[in-house]
């Protein structure tokens, strides 16, 4: 949730100068707690595709950290990205290698 709470937070500052970037922050920011949910709950094809579906969702939401790098905001952005990255290890390596679903 800190993930998705500083990529609202971020995105809210950056609505008013680049609204595209906002918009695909809080997208994909909301996807992250709700699939990772997904995948503590299910098993099988369903886990996979829950872990797939948040690991998809970090990606996007560094990827758009990165955007606002551009548009200025450097130190909240990068921070983000680090925080995204550090969840995406942990979603690898605790949901889908642990279980042995996903390499």
């Amino acid at each position: 949730m800190a993930v998705t709470q500083a990529a609202y937070a971020l995105a809210e500052r950056l609505r008013p100068t680049d609204p595209m970037i906002a918009r695909h922050l809080r997208k994909a920011a909301v996807a992250i707690p709700a699939h990772v949910a997904g995948a503590l709950t299910s098993d099988g094809e369903a886990r996979r595709d829950h872990v797939l579906t948040a690991r998809g969702a970090l990606s996007e939401v560094s990827r758009q950290a990165g955007r606002a790098e551009t548009a200025g905001e450097t130190d909240a952005a990068a921070a983000l990205a680090r925080r995204a990255s550090a969840l995406d290890r942990a979603v690898h390596f605790e949901l889908a290698e642990a279980s042995g679903e996903v390499s």
